[in-house]
């Protein structure tokens, strides 16, 4: 289409598919896709800005006028005026309602009031900020009101909530996506993907650590147990003595079930490195390029074997009626506190990629 615009009489502007942002000399908004343009003086214009359609079933009960530039109050003085659906100031072309004092961008005054996205068919309905309060916040800019200097001290608006009250989207920004996205569909569909994603991922790694903690709890447990069994021990209660040993076989294996744990969710790779003679696992993670078995992996081990060492020569001892070498066992509680240690290193490190994996998921 080509045609003369009253807001550009000098030249008549043909419509073009924008790849790239521009900023429209209409509404001074930005757009992207179908738009018309005069390649001759620079001249943009939003397809909504050339075309204005005053119906809205959204506002049945107002009556919207376009205008290029919206009207002063009713002293004629020159207000600022704010979009009611996005909060954003209309600088240019608008929509204006005389009788409830609204003003409308003519890009938002084209939103649909009820939305259906993704495969899931996950429907969105348009709502104003009172009739959508909730605890739930807008999960591109991650709140509830998004903050800036207008008239009210906070931007207002509208936003999409979709019907299962899971997913909401200021209007604000659902502009924002539009630009990265081409379209209203396809930038809601894109994030709530990568959002649904990501969630999995670290909800995995959240339950991950709870099994991590259940290996550490259990390994304690075993430990402090075996050294009460290991002090109580005597000729006369050897039983303690072969309860004390074989629970510390028992946390020494548990170690070894966490280490098979540790591995297989970590997909560790067999392959050479010239920061070692030898082949050796590595981590499969691309962030973690450091070999499997450092301190944290490997002490809780060390400790456990230690522990069943002690009880094992304790054991023997008693069983012979000789006296045992070792009177009073620290090592136990060392040991005890060794494997804490280990878990505490490695939650922090679990709890640190979570934090990352947070930090990824998309943001305004």
């Amino acid at each position: 289409m080509e045609g003369i615009h009253r807001s550009h009489p000098g030249h008549g502007l043909e419509l073009k598919n924008y790849e790239q942002i521009y900023k429209c000399n209409g509404c001074k908004e930005f757009g992207i896709g179908r738009g018309y343009r005069c390649e001759q003086c620079d001249f943009n214009l939003h397809k909504e800005c050339l075309l204005p359609k005053c119906e809205d079933d959204l506002f049945e009960s107002s009556i919207f006028e376009f205008f290029a530039q919206l009207p002063n109050d009713r002293d004629g003085r020159r207000l600022e005026r704010i979009c009611y659906m996005c909060g954003k100031p209309v600088t240019g072309f608008g929509y204006f309602c005389e009788e409830d004092d609204r003003c409308l961008h003519p890009f938002c005054h084209t939103f649909p009031s009820r939305l259906e996205v993704d495969d899931r068919v996950v429907e969105f309905k348009l709502l104003d900020k009172d009739a959508a309060l909730s605890s739930s916040k807008c999960l591109w800019c991650k709140k509830k009101r998004l903050e800036g200097s207008t008239v009210s001290g906070n931007i207002p608006g509208w936003f999409y909530v979709s019907t299962c009250d899971e997913y909401h989207f200021h209007v604000y920004c659902c502009n924002e996506m539009i630009m990265l996205e081409n379209s209203l569909e396809n930038g809601i569909r894109g994030f709530l993907k990568t959002e649904r994603s990501t969630t999995k991922a670290i909800s995995l790694k959240k339950k991950n650590m709870s099994m991590a903690m259940m290996f550490v709890i259990t390994n304690i447990v075993l430990e402090l147990l075996s050294a009460v069994l290991d002090q109580i021990s005597s000729i006369n209660k050897l039983h303690c003595a072969l309860f004390g040993m074989l629970i510390s076989f028992a946390a020494m294996f548990t170690c070894i079930f966490e280490l098979i744990f540790e591995a297989r969710k970590r997909k560790l790779v067999w392959k050479w490195k010239d920061t070692l003679p030898l082949p050796w696992c590595y981590f499969g993670d691309q962030r973690v390029h450091k070999p499997f078995g450092s301190f944290k992996d490997l002490v809780g081990l060390v400790c456990a074997f230690c522990q069943c060492i002690v009880a094992t020569i304790r054991y023997c001892f008693l069983r012979r009626h000789a006296d045992n070498p070792i009177k009073l066992s620290v090592f136990p509680i060392i040991f005890a506190f060794g494997l804490l240690f280990s878990q505490i290193l490695k939650n922090r490190e679990r709890r640190n990629q979570v934090s990352e994996d947070e930090d990824e998921m998309p943001l305004v």
